[in-house]
This record gives structure tokens, sequence and C-alpha cells, in this order.
């Protein structure tokens, strides 16, 4: 199962490739979103988990251009410190899967894959 990962802290980043290859999931992990988005038109993923401040791209940009552009259908998991309602429920409205706030559970990031994907073989 291939998931991409997109965040501009390359810490939280590298913790979420480090949980998730554990697992069994095979990674991809960007600190930009249009490296993201140019990787999702070359190749399909299971799942794409997303910052939504980032420079550049939003993560609410990065989705928005997903849903429009992507030939496949792929759940979306944004992550994010913002906590605000507003936020939440924009994600939410453009298509996203799931919502996690920061600073992260990666246990409870981790059971939210696995509900959405399942579990590698």
């Amino acid at each position: 199962m291939n998931i991409i990962v997109v965040d501009d802290d390359t810490i939280m980043l590298q913790a979420i490739r480090t949980m998730l290859s554990k697992e069994g999931y095979e990674v991809f992990a960007t600190t930009d979103a249009q490296d993201a988005l140019d990787t999702l038109e070359e190749e399909e993923f299971d799942l794409v988990i997303s910052d939504i401040m980032m420079p550049y791209v939003s993560g609410i940009e990065l989705l928005n251009a997903i849903k429009k552009n992507l030939k496949h259908k792929v759940p979306i998991i944004i992550i994010s410190a913002l906590d605000q309602q507003e936020v939440i429920l924009t994600a939410f409205q453009e298509g996203a899967s799931d919502f996690v706030k920061k600073p992260l559970n990666l246990g409870e990031l981790l059971l939210r894959v696995q509900k959405l994907i399942g579990k590698p073989a």
C-alpha cells in the first residue's frame, strides 16, 4: 500500500514516514506540495497525508488539485496545528477524508490510516 506524505516540517515528515514504513506501508515523503501533485499524476497512491500550512501551495490547494485533476479517487488525511473550526470545515468541504490535529499522536494517525486503507499484507 502506497502513501504520499506532504509536510514542510522535515522532522514531522520523517517521523510519519518512519512510523508508516515500520508498519509495512510504502511511503513517498516530500516537503513540496507541487512535487506531491506531480508524483500523484504519475503514480497511483492509496492515501495522501498532507499538512495545511505550507509555502507556495497549501494543503487545501493540494486537496483541490487532487480532487480536480486525478482520474482515480484517493482518500486524503489533512494534518494541521490550526484547530480553528473554519479550517477543519473547509478541509472536509473540499473533500478531505479525515483531519488530525498537531501535535500528532502517531498512534492515532496510524489508526486513522488503517481505518481508511487497511493494514499492509
